[in-house]
């Protein structure tokens, strides 16, 4: 496995695995809370059916064999100019909303607080559904909750 490899560069872009996966954890923790009442911007309806339908969306769909190499991939944030700002490693099967929300999280880490941001994102439907579901308002104030 490559994860035996010492490393030999810190790449001042790339999201540390702490990071995301702190993340991950926030994410799985707000979860395991009963969901907020809420008013949904968009039919459940339309958001499972994309969800279902996006290969990525599923979180659970592997592209790579992740049993020969540590990542699957790299998820990058991009200004409007596509001239990457952020990256993050995809290390589990799937395009985790894990990864999307460091890379926005990190973002808003690095900007005034006055600051507009819009975000456009494959299945960003999902992740804003899942967003308003949790009880973590502070965790995720950064989507729009």
């Amino acid at each position: 496995s490559g994860g035996d490899c010492p490393p030999f560069y810190e790449p001042e872009y790339m999201l540390s695995k702490a990071e995301v996966d702190s993340v991950g954890e926030h994410i799985h923790n707000a979860r395991q809370r009963p969901p907020k009442p809420r008013q949904p911007s968009l039919p459940d309806e339309a958001v499972d059916e994309c969800e279902s339908t996006h290969v990525a969306g599923s979180g659970s769909n592997s592209k790579t064999n992740m049993e020969k190499f540590d990542d699957g991939g790299v998820m990058a944030l991009v200004c409007r100019h596509n001239i990457p700002l952020f990256l993050a490693n995809i290390d589990t099967p799937g395009e985790q909303q894990k990864y999307a929300a460091a890379l926005i999280q990190h973002l808003y880490s690095h900007l005034p607080a006055t600051v507009t941001v819009a975000a456009l994102y494959d299945v960003g439907c999902v992740l804003d559904r899942s967003s308003q579901l949790v009880s973590s308002v502070a965790f995720y104030a950064f989507l729009g909750s």
